[in-house]
Parts: C-alpha cells; structure tokens; sequence
C-alpha cells in the first residue's frame, strides 16, 4: 500500500479540491434552506400581525359602535336583542362582533398566557356590552386591557420577525 508521502502532489490537491468543494457545497445548500425558511416564516408572521392588528381594531371599532347605539337605547336593551328588531346596522355590528371574536380565536393559542389573556379581556367586554347597563368604566377597562395586551403581543411577534425566527 503506497504512503500518503508516495502519490503524486497533483492527486492530492485535487483530493482536497473536491473535498473543500464538497463542504462549501453542502454548507451554501444548508444555509439556502435556512435563510428560505426563515424568510417564509417572518413573511407569514409578518402577514399574522397584520391581519391579528386589523381583527383588533375592528372589533373594538365595532364594539364601541355597538356601545353608542346601546346608549340610546339601553331601557329595551335585552343584551342588543331589543333594539336589533328595529335597526338593520345594530345587526352589522353584532354580527361583525362576532365574527371579528372567532376569527381573533383563532389567531391566537390557547396555550399562551397572554393570547389566553387578550380572549379573556374581549369575552369579558362582550359580557358587559350583552348586559342590560352601561357598564362604561368597565367596558372602557377592558378595552384598554385588550389594546394593552395586543401591543404585546404584536411586538413580540415583531420581534420574532426582526430575529428571522
């Protein structure tokens, strides 16, 4: 068996050329599919804050909407039953409640303190927004809790989308 020292300087450094060629090969490729893979996840985090934000603000849109027509009419308010009979955009606004709560759901993990938090916030103010009074203070309490609890929640995943990860 020939020695390492016996074949030829040629042979050799074509053998680590094809070798060093190999692990950069290898290395750009891992790189490549970590870099894809970090890009698709922060553009579909990124998508995720944006629609989770839009949900946000329509709902609480929507539920102050709903307060003011309760306002005008909390003698029959029947948690919005009363005056839903008579009024085509009250109906909108229920319904777009309630869409808006599902579709926020479903943006959010049950296991996670703080998404646990901002559904119990918003089911809470729906509570009182179903309840005959006017519950201004507490509805105006819980809405800051969910405007509180969805800046962090957005900024976390911000940051997630900075980091790449």
């Amino acid at each position: 068996m020939p020695s390492l020292l016996s074949l030829p300087f040629g042979l050799i450094t074509a053998v680590t050329a094809l070798a060093v060629s190999l692990i950069s090969a290898w290395a750009s490729i891992t790189s490549s599919r970590r870099r894809f893979s970090a890009d698709v996840l922060s553009a579909n985090r990124q998508r995720w804050i944006e629609t989770f934000r839009d949900r946000l603000a329509e709902l609480l849109s929507v539920m102050n909407a709903a307060q003011v027509i309760k306002r005008a009419s909390v003698d029959g308010w029947r948690g919005g039953a009363g005056p839903a009979k008579d009024n085509p955009a009250l109906i909108d606004k229920l319904e777009k409640i309630f869409l808006a709560i599902a579709q926020i759901q479903l943006l959010t993990k049950a296991a996670d303190l703080e998404h646990g938090a901002i559904n119990g916030a918003i089911s809470t103010a729906v509570r009182y927004l179903q309840e005959d009074g006017l519950h201004e203070p507490e509805l105006s309490e819980c809405w800051d809790d969910i405007i509180q609890l969805g800046r962090s929640i957005i900024g976390q995943e911000w940051g997630r989308v900075k980091r790449g990860v």
